[in-house]
């Protein structure tokens, strides 16, 4: 009976014991603590992004990704988000493969890989390369909405906003309104600039624009509005007039086609130049990765710019490029750099025009459309590139720059005094501290023996 008894104590202690650790662990599992313990914090959110978060706090955020199943890039993404989790309450986030499920990633309207969606409420923002950098600023414009109407001209053949084909832009369209922006269709003869556009765009025109339609471009900027121009290289002679209007803001466009034989080794083409090199402009200082502009020209600061308009280069081209001036030549598939004629790279191909005071108006012009087509639009930072114009254009200056955390080598650099303590310390006093205990347990022993 004895042992029936114990028994029965015993299978009631670790049902006990089970329940008590089942307990804690459905606790725990319900909070997630960590202590970063490096000295950089560097397994820890930047002070930044933590900040917005409490902006956001008693809001639902929802973080949807979509990333190849293998990708090497999900498991730093998926920290990270643990990360934010651990930080808002109301922070859900999920990764899905679009190839595994497309229409989830029709659903959403994702058309590439790398495609991240960040939510609050009614309020949506899209990246496409995702770092802390991003991410924060991404939920800042989510806590600062605003919103930004531009206005694109038609009427002389230029960018067909509709057009699903290679060559159009309904990819720029919807990429532009699945966040805070509206788009227009203007005709600039009949309509003139409305006072509800934000910017006004010129993509890609293949016909003159009249005097009249120049000078209800110059009259908004000079009154304060954005002004955004994407002209293709066009044939000798053509595009005259584009030349003298923007020769009076002190830009230069080329009469030329750049070619870059080094594109070819990023799989590209000769005439589609790879643009890896970025100014420090306001515009265009958050991109780091190339773009890709076919069949493009340059575009320059004149020496001869207005004192009171600051026009600054924002990219340019490799070392490898030229400016082909033989455009007869050239369509003959046959080009090579000529020293009399050609210029060498590197080129810009975009610059920003903006009065000195800061309170005019801004222009930005590129010497290329079709990067902003449904094409050529996806290609590595194109979409980026064109959204960061358009937003400094529009004066959206919602950005927080973000300390990243990293690990610093920083080396121990002892003085002398501190070399000699600290050999003593290892050769003496270490020693005698492990010996003088054991010697001592050894004589106590002996004695009781």
């Amino acid at each position: 009976m004895k042992q029936l008894w114990y028994r029965f104590q015993f299978l009631l202690v670790t049902m006990l014991l089970s329940a008590t650790v089942v307990m804690a662990y459905l606790v725990v599992r319900q909070s997630s603590w960590s202590y970063d313990v490096t000295r950089e914090k560097v397994h820890s959110l930047p002070d930044e992004t933590v900040r917005v978060l409490k902006q956001l706090a008693g809001k639902p955020i929802e973080v949807i990704a979509f990333y190849p199943k293998d990708d090497p890039a999900r498991e730093p993404l998926t920290l990270f988000l643990k990360q934010v989790q651990a930080e808002h309450p109301h922070f859900q986030f999920n990764l899905y493969d679009p190839e595994r499920r497309p229409k989830l990633a029709e659903q959403y309207k994702i058309d590439q890989n790398y495609t991240t969606l960040i939510r609050s409420g009614e309020h949506e923002e899209r990246v496409y390369f995702f770092n802390e950098q991003i991410f924060t600023n991404a939920l800042f414009r989510i806590a600062h909405p605003r919103k930004l109407d531009l206005c694109f001209t038609t009427g002389r053949q230029e960018l067909a906003l509709e057009s699903r084909e290679r060559e159009g832009g309904a990819s720029l369209v919807k990429n532009l309104q699945n966040g805070e922006v509206s788009v227009y269709p203007i005709v600039l003869a009949r309509d003139g600039i409305p006072e509800s556009c934000s910017v006004t765009v010129v993509a890609g025109p293949h016909q003159e624009f009249t005097p009249e339609e120049f000078d209800k471009l110059k009259q908004a900027f000079e009154k304060g509005r954005s002004l955004v121009f994407l002209i293709d290289p066009m044939d000798l002679g053509a595009g005259r007039k584009f030349m003298d209007f923007f020769a009076a803001f002190g830009v230069k466009i080329g009469e030329n086609v750049l070619v870059d034989k080094t594109s070819r080794i990023v799989g590209g083409d000769f005439l589609m130049p790879v643009v890896m090199n970025y100014s420090k402009h306001e515009a265009v200082r958050r991109l780091s990765e190339p773009s890709f502009f076919p069949v493009v020209r340059t575009v320059q600061p004149s020496v001869d710019a207005p004192d009171h308009l600051e026009v600054s280069p924002l990219a340019f081209t490799s070392e490898g490029s030229w400016a082909e001036t033989d455009l007869a030549l050239l369509e003959d598939g046959k080009s090579s750099f000529d020293v009399k004629q050609d210029v060498a790279g590197p080129l810009p191909i975009a610059v920003a025009v903006e009065t000195k005071k800061g309170d005019g108006g801004r222009m930005v012009i590129v010497g290329d459309s079709d990067f902003m087509t449904n094409g050529y639009l996806p290609l590595s930072q194109n979409l980026n590139f064109a959204m960061e114009i358009l937003k400094w254009a529009g004066r959206d200056s919602r950005f927080i720059h973000v300390h990243t955390r990293r690990a610093e080598f920083k080396p121990l650099l002892l003085k002398e005094f501190e070399k000699q303590g600290l050999l003593v310390l290892l050769l003496l006093f270490y020693p005698l501290a492990l010996f003088i205990p054991v010697g001592v347990y050894l004589i106590i022993r002996s004695r009781t023996a």
